[in-house]
């Protein structure tokens, strides 16, 4: 249930921060086509602007001389993904995953509502601000909700059903707007959707791992319960006390508040955080220069959204089997090495040689879109619970670095022609490295506290389904099995979803 109700909200979330992709790409295409005359004219109207483009020039006037302010409207709205991030991961860490994941869509909903009645461009670029965060906020605390109340053994496939209902979401808003036709009619529907969201205040339960993790063992308790109860299991007495009793041992450490400082104190937290980062910075500049970003692409624009949609969901999938398969660190970085590797063919490749580049880009493209759906769902893993979201923060802020550098690494062309490219394909080399200094956490228990994190891929843990025998972390007691079930690991009750 848990799941799948992150799953919608992630999907009406997505549908959101695409719109303003879709909307204002399609401003700098209709722009391109303005003429000279019709700026004479400083009008709001102009020709070759049409659909959802010709209501919001009218709207904002964004021609001639304030043309720029639609290229400023995504920027700001990038600005508001990233400090969501961080932002949203403190927030959660601090207060809760669910307070944080209905705050988001709340503040979704209203700046969403907002933005269909502003009538002042400033006001709606702020009100961008705000969506961005929320839903990049959405999106990230949703997940880590989700992969905290699952078992180690579903935790691939849940990570990616999240992952695949933002193409899923995209695709949806894709069809809406090509029926709608009207910016603001569409900046409504999108705000209208999040009213069931609302819900979740209900529905949503919070994370048992973080509250044992806090010390709150009563409501954890509570949790579980709720949890057994869903999923028709009968937990025994003695279970409970072996998940709660070692936490309330410990009140003074569970009951600490961290900060972002805490990522940073240990030696491999801080080498785990300072990597995540890179990796994601390295990941998102190439995936905006060659999916979000490529403008070659002829034809109907609502068409191209669909299909970019549908291509990511096939990639999901590809990621889903592999991981499964070959776990994390090999899916992640030998995809980021695909890439890297057709980037710099493409930069070695002859310009007149169109049709070999063209099938090579491609390859990169679907390369680093494999490895941004599977970095997604791998980051959260490797950071302790108790700044888990933080840590997620973090990294997703050093990726929208990437994502607004990403198109002035593309201006290197009038230097060099094949620099770009050339740039593109080190960085794709240098992440896919950095993921192998990485730990592997397929099928390990997640780590809750500092101390965990520290211990992380020095074979303390041992994975579900093998034999090693390795000396486990100090709060990890292993898995417990009630009539089949697996329905405590790493002192988080698991069935198969909360």
């Amino acid at each position: 249930m848990v799941c799948s109700s992150i799953g919608l909200g992630v999907g009406v979330s997505h549908s959101k921060a695409r719109y303003g992709h879709l909307l204002f790409s399609s401003l700098r295409k209709t722009n391109e086509d303005q003429s000279l005359e019709t700026c004479s004219k400083i009008g709001p109207r102009s020709s070759g602007v049409s659909g959802i483009s010709s209501a919001l020039f009218n709207s904002y006037n964004l021609v001639c001389e304030r043309h720029w302010l639609k290229e400023l409207g995504q920027s700001i709205f990038m600005v508001g993904v990233s400090a969501g991030g961080l932002i949203s991961g403190t927030t959660s860490d601090r207060f809760g995953r669910r307070p944080t994941v209905v705050a988001c869509i709340v503040l979704q909903m209203g700046s969403g509502l907002a933005a269909a009645f502003t009538t002042d461009y400033v006001i709606f670029l702020v009100l961008r601000l705000l969506a961005g965060g929320a839903a990049n906020g959405l999106f990230y605390v949703g997940l880590t909700l989700a992969i905290e109340v699952i078992g180690s053994s579903k935790r691939n496939v849940v990570g990616m059903t999240i992952s695949l209902s933002w193409a899923v979401g995209t695709v949806f808003l894709g069809g809406l707007a090509y029926f709608l036709r009207d910016w603001w009619s569409l900046q409504l529907a999108l705000a209208v959707m999040s009213a069931p969201l609302l819900s979740y205040w209900w529905l949503l339960p919070e994370s048992p791992r973080w509250l044992l993790s806090n010390n709150r063992t009563e409501q954890a308790k509570i949790s579980i319960q709720k949890a057994a109860k869903f999923n028709k299991v009968t937990i025994p007495d003695e279970v409970y006390e072996k998940v709660t009793k070692p936490k309330d041992k410990e009140p003074r450490e569970k009951s600490k508040k961290y900060n972002l400082i805490d990522l940073f104190r240990g030696p491999r937290l801080r080498m785990i955080t300072v990597t995540m980062s890179s990796v994601w910075f390295a990941t998102v500049a190439v995936y905006y220069a060659l999916i979000i970003g490529s403008a070659d692409l002829a034809g109907d624009p609502y068409l191209n959204f669909v299909l970019g949609a549908l291509l990511e969901i096939g990639l999901s999938l590809v990621g889903l089997v592999a991981m499964e398969k070959w776990g994390r660190r090999p899916v992640v970085g030998g995809f980021l090495f695909l890439s890297g590797a057709a980037c710099l063919a493409v930069a070695a490749t002859p310009t007149e040689r169109q049709d070999v580049i063209r099938y090579i880009s491609l390859l990169g493209r679907c390369a680093i879109g494999v490895a941004f759906t599977t970095l997604t769902v791998y980051s959260p893993e490797v950071f302790p619970t108790v700044v888990r979201t933080m840590g997620v923060g973090v990294a997703n802020m050093s990726s929208r670095a990437g994502g607004i550098l990403s198109p002035f690494v593309s201006l290197l062309a009038d230097v060099w022609p094949p620099l770009p490219m050339l740039t593109f394909g080190i960085l794709c080399t240098l992440g896919g490295a950095g993921v192998f200094s990485l730990p592997e956490t397929f099928g390990i228990p997640l780590p809750d506290t500092l101390e965990d994190g520290e211990k992380l891929g020095r074979k303390q843990q041992t994975k579900i389904g093998t034999t090693d025998k390795t000396t486990e972390p100090k709060h990890n007691r292993g898995p417990v099995v009630v009539s089949g079930h697996v329905i405590c690991d790493n002192d988080v009750f698991h069935h198969d979803e909360f």
